[in-house]
């Protein structure tokens, strides 16, 4: 595999991957489920 190029400009990778969805602000963070959403006790052992 050869590199045949490659974009080194931080503005135009951001561009790119906002177009793309991908940047910081288009992903979705984490989180837990809702309470009561399960019926199972959840304590460890």
């Amino acid at each position: 595999m050869k590199i045949i190029a490659s974009i080194e400009e931080p503005d135009v990778i951001e561009k790119i991957l906002k177009h793309l969805g991908l940047d910081a602000a288009s992903q979705t963070r984490n989180r837990s489920p809702p309470e009561g959403l399960f019926t199972h006790s959840t304590q460890l052992l």
